[in-house]
């Protein structure tokens, strides 16, 4: 389980699928956890923040069930800039209601639109 007060979204941590041995995902029921061969419903932890390689040690010794972390791949954790194709975390990107951008692009962008507005106020064409 997560700690209390650590950094969620952390960069530099390792996003993990949680498997059984016959390659099921650890999901979230309203019951509690369950494990479906339906990947897009597995949980997603943070390796180290979420102390995965420990909790599933314990699981292994009390319960005798060999549980295995698989990382998600990164196309799946990240996000795509649509002007630079650059892949960035959710947070670090910006939907400007038609496309994703990264920081850089988004202040080139808005850069631009500042400069076209100009024009248009001052009469230049643009």
């Amino acid at each position: 389980m997560p700690r209390i007060g650590h950094r969620r979204n952390d960069p530099t941590d390792v996003k993990v699928f949680i498997l059984n041995p016959e390659g099921n995902y650890l999901t979230a029921a309203p019951d509690g956890l369950r494990f479906t061969p339906d990947r897009s419903r597995a949980l997603i932890f943070d390796f180290r923040a979420d102390q995965v390689a420990e909790q599933l040690r314990e699981i292994q010794t009390v319960h005798g069930l060999a549980l295995r972390a698989e990382p998600v791949p990164l196309a799946e954790i990240y996000e795509t800039c649509d002007r630079c194709k650059e892949l960035f975390m959710p947070f670090m990107t910006f939907f400007d209601g038609k496309r994703f951008l990264c920081a850089d692009c988004r202040r080139l962008v808005a850069g631009s639109r500042q400069t076209q507005a100009g024009r248009k106020i001052s009469g230049k064409p643009c």
